[in-house]
């Protein structure tokens, strides 16, 4: 059996984290969002290759979300716990506010599998990772919306504009670092709601986030 290209590898991870988090494959056209062609042609030749190469099955149905992972795709070059060389297995420790702070559920509830394509360079070591998930609206205007799932690397410090998950009075919330007179504060990416000063609410910074997952129903 021939061996996958980088690229074959790249796209048969997408599909099998894609079934893994939501139960169903991605369609044609995700699977070119995520490897940034811009024809569904591009898409549909690698769906073959990894046919040819044992890694889908084959199957008699062209519709949507029908792909099939042989055996073979399931279980290649994977660890229960670990992922492999492409998969980040971000534990998921519950939910934070994009909106009013309120207390997160601190408790881990899950997995989450991530390609590691989808993380910025360079790649942050695994334990340094947490994943949660988003409620609210206040972060809209950066794209965070309700039910996402935010993963976050740890850290106590960050950037100025980083978006971050930040302690409040022991509550938590996601908003975008950034100073106004000198003073850091925490914005919101909605206009209906209010920054969060520190020198009217001191916070601590708990991480910051570096990738987005999105359920697609």
């Amino acid at each position: 059996m021939n061996r996958l290209t980088a690229t074959q590898s790249r796209a048969l991870d997408f599909i099998r984290t894609s079934i893994d988090r939501s139960g169903v494959a991605p369609t044609l056209r995700e699977i070119c969002q995520h490897m940034g062609y811009k024809a569904v042609g591009s898409a549909q030749d690698l769906v073959a290759a990894l046919r040819r190469k044992g890694f889908l099955a084959e199957t008699d149905r062209q519709a949507a979300r029908s792909f099939q992972l042989t055996q073979l795709a399931r279980h290649e070059g994977r660890t229960p716990d670990d992922g492999d060389a492409n998969t980040y297995v971000i534990p998921c420790l519950g939910l934070v506010p994009a909106g009013n702070p309120i207390e997160a559920v601190e408790s881990h509830i899950g997995t989450l599998r991530m390609s590691i394509a989808m993380l910025p360079k360079p790649y942050p070591p695994a334990d340094e990772l947490f994943a949660l998930k988003a409620r609210g609206e206040s972060m809209i205007g950066a794209g965070i919306l309700d039910g996402d799932w935010l993963v976050v690397r740890l850290a106590q410090e960050a950037a100025k504009e980083s978006i971050v998950v930040a302690k409040v009075d022991g509550d938590v919330t996601v908003k975008r670092l950034s100073r106004d007179g000198g003073v850091w504060c925490l914005m919101p990416e909605n206009p209906a709601f209010q920054p969060i000063r520190g020198d009217e609410n001191p916070f601590d910074i708990v991480g910051k986030v570096v990738a987005l997952q999105r359920l697609v129903n």
